[in-house]
């Protein structure tokens, strides 16, 4: 059974320790409750004026993406702070995670 092991309040992201006796490994699994987070995305992408005004600006919020997807995306390869990786990470997020996108936009 898992064991709460640590719990940041600022983002939300419980690690839990866990270990399974008969493979002799230890886990260690993140969860984020992304629901607040979520709604917010769907009013952003239900709103194409905020995108409007973006571009209008020179600046367009694609996407949000929450801690928990982030370790999943370097898990497949993908550093979203690496300029040399953003065609993978749009890709990435159009295909596995239109959820967190603020737009109904391709990137």
């Amino acid at each position: 059974m898992p064991i709460l092991f640590d719990h940041n309040s600022v983002t939300g992201v419980s690690q839990y320790f866990d270990y399974d006796p008969a493979k002799d490994t230890y886990y260690l699994t993140s969860t984020q409750d992304l629901s607040g987070m979520l709604d917010k995305i769907k009013q952003s992408r239900d709103n194409p004026e905020i995108w409007n005004k973006g571009v209008k600006e020179e600046w367009a919020h694609f996407a949000s993406i929450p801690p928990v997807v982030e370790m999943q995306l370097k898990q497949k390869g993908i550093d979203m702070y690496n300029p040399n990786q953003t065609k993978e990470l749009m890709k990435e997020i159009n295909e596995n995670y239109p959820y967190l996108k603020l737009t109904t936009k391709r990137g």
